[in-house]
C-alpha cells in the first residue's frame, strides 16, 4: 500500500498546536491525549530504531508509532481484523440503517457538554424508532434499537450522527418506520 500524500498526523503536526491555542477549553484529557500521541506518530518524538537488509546491508531508521487506539495509522490493520471478524458474523440478509443527522446549529452544543448532549439525543432517536415501530401504521410490533454516534465527518468537522442499523425483515413496513421520519424530522 502505498503512503497517502497528506495524513492526519500530517495535519495536526502543521497547524495542531494554533487549532489546540483556539479550541483547547473543549478538548477532554482523553481527546487531548490522542491529539498528541497522533502528532508524535512515527516521529523521532517517540524514538526509532534501525532497520538493515541482512542481504545487502542497506539500512533505514523508523520511528516509534504512537500505538493509540485512536490513530488512524497505528490501528489501520488492528481495524482490518475487527471489521474482517464482523462481516463473518452478520446474518446472509439485507440491512439498512435509519439515520439522524443534526442541524449545524447545534454543534456549539454539542461541543460545550457533549456527555448531557449526546445522552439526550440517544434517548430521544431511540424513543423515536420505537414509537413509530410500534405504530400498527408503520411497523406493529416491538424492535430492539442499537444506536451508533459518529461525530466528525469525513472532512473531519463536527458533525453529529446517530445511525440505526436494522434487518431487512419486512421491506414495506420498514420502509414506512423511513418515511414517517422524514415526515417528522421536516416539522420545525
Amino acid at each position: 500500500m502505498t503512503r497517502p500524500t497528506l495524513e492526519v498526523a500530517d495535519i495536526l503536526r502543521a497547524q495542531g498546536d494554533r487549532f489546540l491555542d483556539r479550541y483547547r477549553s473543549s478538548f477532554g484529557f482523553q481527546q487531548l491525549k490522542a491529539f498528541r500521541a497522533i502528532q508524535r506518530c512515527r516521529t523521532a518524538a517517540l524514538g526509532g530504531h534501525r532497520d538493515a537488509c541482512l542481504r545487502c546491508g542497506y539500512q533505514a531508521i523508523s520511528y516509534n508509532s504512537c500505538r493509540n487506539r485512536h490513530c488512524p495509522k497505528c490501528q489501520a490493520q488492528a481495524r482490518e481484523r475487527w471489521l474482517q471478524a464482523r462481516e463473518r458474523e452478520l446474518l446472509a440478509t439485507t440491512y439498512f440503517h435509519v439515520v439522524f443527522t443534526l442541524p449545524h446549529e447545534l454543534n456549539l452544543l454539542a461541543l460545550e457538554n457533549p456527555r448531557l448532549f449526546y445522552d439526550l439525543l440517544f434517548t430521544a432517536s431511540a424513543q423515536t424508532l420505537l414509537e413509530i415501530a410500534v405504530d400498527p401504521k408503520h411497523l406493529g410490533a416491538e424492535i430492539g434499537v442499537i444506536s451508533i454516534l459518529y461525530t466528525w465527518g469525513q472532512n473531519l468537522l463536527l458533525h453529529p450522527t446517530f445511525t440505526a442499523p436494522f434487518l431487512r425483515a419486512d421491506y414495506h413496513r420498514i420502509t414506512a418506520i423511513g418515511s414517517a421520519l422524514a415526515i417528522l424530522s421536516s416539522y420545525p
